[in-house]
């Protein structure tokens, strides 16, 4: 593979690792959600799975047996998946053009069959085989039994391994030429509630990497190189932010001098959220909205916690933060603590739709 791993070393991305934010002793990566239709009433289960999905996809029964158990984890612009189901179909077909996702979609299937691809043309999808599905285009799965981990990537990171994008929905790599790839996603379901925060970024590079190994086995072009030097630019850029995002004075400027990367090219960078202040602006609501999630912070009110993600007070915050996702954050920490004693399947649906809109 041309330009390879060297690539990932580049561009200021030794000095961004150097700048990565401290973070609190044993913080591991986020679970956005844990679902298992055992823990409901048989006659509501299905009902409940359907609301999880609401904000994805359309799910119909199916003459099988229904059961599912998904958990579910927050990485570096990656959304990973353990899941079990059957007697399902998921689709999408009008909601492609309203719901406004841009990202990918893998699944590997671990035991039992997939049966999945785009819409009107799903193909059966074995045991250690990977099938590859473009939000922006109508897809269909289901399955009668099947274990799998699906992993919802960033376009510009499969852009990144593949070079070109033409051709690869509905895309099945097969289990041979997807090995590697297929081992690192069961060891990260195995490893995701240990992982530490400061793991994801090199985790989804070698995600990446070795994506790229499945799409083209022989190698790749000159095209794959050029999008994975940008993906490593954008990287730099993001690890610098990270690292500040509690600095209200943190500007464009910084990131200019601490990378070389030009004001332009930062733009280019982070178009697709708006530019990079308001890339800043939303890395810091998310982490407000992790630390209303978590149950260490509940000693502080949100005028402590606002300073601390870099807001000039509560006000701006919460006023920020409600047009963001569209609840107050007291509202939002009430929920998360009800939903630590009783689970609410509207709260994870609505964690799961506000994780994969910032992934697109």
């Amino acid at each position: 593979m041309r330009g390879g791993g060297g690539l990932w070393h580049r561009v200021g991305v030794v000095d961004a690792h150097r700048l990565a934010p401290r973070r609190r002793r044993g913080c591991r990566v986020s679970e956005i959600f844990a679902f298992d239709s055992a823990e409901h009433d048989p006659g509501d289960a299905f009902a409940r799975y359907c609301a999880l999905y609401a904000h994805g996809a359309d799910v119909e029964r199916t003459a099988d047996p229904f059961f599912a158990r998904v958990r579910s984890w927050r990485l570096d612009r990656t959304l990973l998946f353990d899941r079990e189901y059957g007697g399902a179909r998921h689709h999408r077909r009008e909601r492609v053009t309203q719901d406004g996702f841009d990202h990918f979609v893998l699944h590997h299937v671990v035991s039992g069959e997939l049966v999945g691809g785009s819409d009107g043309a799903a193909v059966p999808i074995a045991a250690g085989e990977i099938l590859l599905l473009d939000t922006r285009e109508p897809m269909e799965s289901c399955a009668r039994s099947v274990q799998l981990i699906t992993v919802s990537l960033a376009r510009d990171a499969v852009r990144a391994a593949a070079g070109n994008l033409d051709g690869l929905h509905g895309r099945r790599i097969g289990a041979r030429e997807g090995a590697l790839l297929s081992a690192l996603l069961r060891a990260l379901v195995e490893q995701a509630s240990h992982l530490s925060p400061n793991a994801q970024a090199a985790v989804t590079r070698t995600l990446v990497d070795l994506l790229s190994v499945a799409i083209n086995p022989v190698g790749t072009g000159a095209r794959s190189d050029f999008y994975r030097l940008e993906y490593v630019r954008r990287e730099a850029a993001q690890r610098l932010i990270e690292a500040h995002l509690a600095a209200a004075d943190f500007s464009v400027q910084d990131i200019v001098k601490a990378t070389g990367i030009s004001r332009a090219s930062l733009y280019r960078l982070f178009e697709s959220q708006g530019g990079v202040a308001r890339f800043i602006q939303l890395r810091r609501l998310q982490q407000l909205r992790e630390r209303l999630d978590d149950r260490a912070f509940d000693g502080q009110s949100l005028a402590e916690l606002a300073p601390l993600s870099g807001f000039s007070g509560e006000s701006h915050a919460s006023r920020l933060f409600k047009q963001a996702f569209g609840v107050s954050p007291g509202a939002y920490r009430a929920a998360s603590i009800r939903s630590g004693l009783i689970p609410s399947v509207d709260l994870m649906a609505r964690r799961w739709a506000n994780s994969l809109r910032e992934l697109s």
